[in-house]
């Protein structure tokens, strides 16, 4: 005859909210690497979709080993007025540089540079989705990031100290991670 034992809340598994927060991150932020490798592809078919697999599951097992501590607070996710507004953001200078690439491609004008930035971003993370925001836009590489001086090459130099549309970016960084 098999005795049935009442669980109680002792014997469940405990976790913190800071455990459950870096697990939360390391989920996210590998979902993001796949969903970017399956666009930069530029197809969904299943040999991608599988090929993409690898980003997520390095840091998913890095972060099981200890050796991957992301901070990512809850509080974060709860502003998605905050993430719309930065993907729309992102999204204008994706297609405001793709017309712009596209037009000194066809005209043969092009005033490339490098410019140096101040970044007032702290965070790790919100440094590298700017980095990423850089980057992703057609024309721009985001080069080395030194303490808070970050070099970002253009294809057409702006007149001023500043990458267009850089300080937008940052500042609703900064709203949604410091």
């Amino acid at each position: 005859m098999t005795s049935i034992r009442k669980l109680s809340v002792k014997d469940s598994p405990r976790y913190t909210l800071r455990e459950m927060a870096r697990w939360f991150g390391a989920i996210a932020i590998g979902c993001w690497l796949w969903c970017s490798w399956v666009v930069l592809w530029r197809e969904a078919s299943w040999e991608v979709m599988v090929g993409g697999l690898w980003l997520p599951l390095v840091i998913l097992g890095a972060t099981a080993a200890g050796r991957l501590r992301i901070p990512f607070p809850i509080r974060t996710w709860l502003r998605w007025d905050l993430w719309v507004a930065f993907l729309f953001l992102v999204g204008e200078r994706i297609i405001r540089a793709v017309v712009s690439t596209g037009l000194s491609t066809i005209t043969g004008r092009s005033r490339p540079g490098v410019v140096a930035v101040h970044l007032g971003i702290k965070s790790d993370m919100g440094r590298l989705l700017l980095l990423w925001a850089i980057t992703v836009t057609p024309g721009t590489i985001a080069l080395l990031l030194e303490g808070d001086l970050l070099y970002v090459h253009c294809l057409q130099r702006p007149a001023g100290p500043q990458v267009p549309g850089v300080e937008k970016l940052e500042s609703l960084l900064k709203r949604i991670w410091d």
